[in-house]
């Protein structure tokens, strides 16, 4: 009976993994799936999860050093989940997931263009993928192409509205970081505007 109760924890460990914050949808696999793909990138997700973690305790430490030495271990850590990223999409070209990933941890890389890459093929394959579209778009707006960022809300807010909301956090803040330039006070005013429109988002995405 006690392995039959290992099993179900067991089962339901892998199930709160696939759905961890990030916004990740589980991962459903097709028939006759390319299991290398998908031990690679489950493997990208533990990494990817782990620089969440230290990322939440570099935003807690005082020092300067201390700051430095988790900033290099969270590039460490995403370059392990970029190198198995790259592995899930080599064994399976069809792996959306996957792709849209690998777009994630470039731009933590700062591989900016080779992310944008990776999110149109996430795309190109499940255009309703509302994880990369609101993941390209955060990278539109670290390259400044503002517009195609105001774009991707326009299609999550009838799409997917906890991506919408999320997108908005993200342009408040690069908003913010943009306040000495004209279009730091446009885009504050414009995330205002849309915010109101957009509504209470009551299903919160937790993480990215």
């Amino acid at each position: 009976m006690w392995r039959y109760g290992l099993v179900v924890v067991g089962v339901l460990i892998a199930c709160c993994v696939e759905a961890a914050p990030g916004g990740s949808a589980p991962r459903v696999p097709r028939t006759g799936q390319n299991q290398a793909a998908e031990k690679h990138y489950k493997e990208g997700l533990r990494h990817r999860d782990a620089a969440w973690v230290y990322e939440e305790k570099m935003a807690g430490t005082k020092t300067e050093k201390d700051r430095a030495a988790y900033a290099k271990f969270i590039q460490h850590t995403y370059l392990r989940a970029l190198a198995e990223f790259e592995k899930a999409v080599e064994n399976d070209d069809q792996f959306y997931q996957a792709y849209s990933s690998l777009g994630y941890v470039r731009r933590k890389t700062g591989n900016l263009v080779d992310a944008l890459t990776a999110y149109d093929k996430a795309l190109a394959l499940s255009p309703t993928y509302a994880e990369a579209i609101e993941y390209r778009a955060e990278a539109y707006l670290e390259l400044d192409r503002v517009e195609d960022a105001q774009k991707a809300f326009g299609i999550l807010a009838s799409l997917n509205k906890p991506y919408a909301a999320r997108l908005l956090d993200f342009t408040e803040k690069w908003a913010q970081a943009h306040a000495d330039q004209e279009v730091g006070h446009t885009m504050l005013t414009w995330v205002e505007e849309k915010r109101e429109a957009l509504g209470e988002v009551k299903d919160w995405v937790e993480k990215w």
